[in-house]
């Protein structure tokens, strides 16, 4: 008896494997009929429902990234991007926007901006800022990293950082996740400041505070990001390397929001980060 019931399991493995490279046709009936048991009308109906769902999930994130990849690639013209960005990194900012992953984009050529450089409000349509750290790496990365533990080996050095998208979207209604996506993630404009070997810190204990005009905004923990620093880290360079970009050893890369987004306003901005000291920068009207 249980020789012939590792038999049928055998079976309807290996016509699942054959189905999975296309060499076969099943149904959910068919599976069902594998192991002896007929799945009725209401669980028939069920699992398409769930298995549609899926797939148009799949279709829809696929679709927004190749949207994202092609509109970015007649932009930049050949020219090299300054570095990437993770977006949605936390729980909250998800839920608001019904996403269940965080969201790349891809920071332009120009985008990134001196610490002493003054900022216009007025170049903004929806302005934010958002405290992060932003990496380097020691080489050209063109094949996706396998673990955090390889990532390490890998990254070069930690600063200071934020960045200043624009939530200019233009289509009516909110949002959704995959029209941000498309967006690019509302990059716009960053400010890195002074790096610091990867090697003398620890990325996930680092205290971050924002003030305007020496009015104290918010502080965060720097593993605020899901996962933490270098998970993140590891889903952002992957995830760029799995749509076709190249990372170089020049480009900054930005793990997302620590603390909540807050609107762009004009003062002068002053974020503590610990061990890897402070940024200054002046927003003016």
């Amino acid at each position: 008896m249980v020789n012939n019931v590792r038999q049928i399991v055998n079976i309807k493995n290996n016509i699942l494997a054959l189905c999975l490279l296309g060499l076969c046709s099943l149904s959910f009936s068919d599976t069902a009929n594998l192991d002896g048991r007929h799945l009725n009308a209401d669980e028939e109906s069920n699992n398409e429902e769930v298995y549609d769902a899926a797939s148009l999930k799949r279709e829809q994130w696929r679709g927004a990234y190749q949207s994202q990849k092609l509109s970015l690639d007649k932009t930049l013209g050949g020219r090299i991007p300054e570095g990437f960005k993770a977006g949605l990194t936390t729980l909250d900012s998800q839920r608001q926007f019904r996403s269940d992953r965080a969201i790349m984009g891809t920071l332009m050529p120009g985008a990134g901006l001196d610490f002493n450089q003054t900022v216009k409000r007025s170049t903004f349509k929806n302005g934010m800022v958002e405290v992060e750290l932003a990496y380097r790496l020691k080489r050209v990365l063109k094949e996706p990293v396998a673990d955090v533990a390889s990532l390490k080996r890998l990254v070069d050095v930690v600063a200071p950082a934020v960045e200043l998208p624009d939530l200019n979207f233009n289509i009516e209604g909110a949002p959704t996740v995959f029209d941000i996506v498309r967006a690019n993630v509302a990059a716009h404009r960053f400010v890195v400041g002074s790096p610091t070997s990867i090697s003398s810190l620890d990325v996930d204990t680092i205290t971050v505070g924002l003030h305007i005009d020496d009015q104290p905004i918010f502080s965060a923990q720097s593993n605020a990001v899901i996962g933490g620093q270098w998970q993140m880290l590891l889903e952002l360079i992957n995830d760029r390397i799995d749509q076709g970009w190249i990372i170089y050893p020049d480009q900054w890369l930005l793990t997302g929001a620590l603390g909540k987004m807050h609107p762009l306003s004009a003062g002068r901005y002053y974020v503590y980060f610990g061990e890897l000291g402070e940024l200054s920068f002046l927003i003016e009207p």
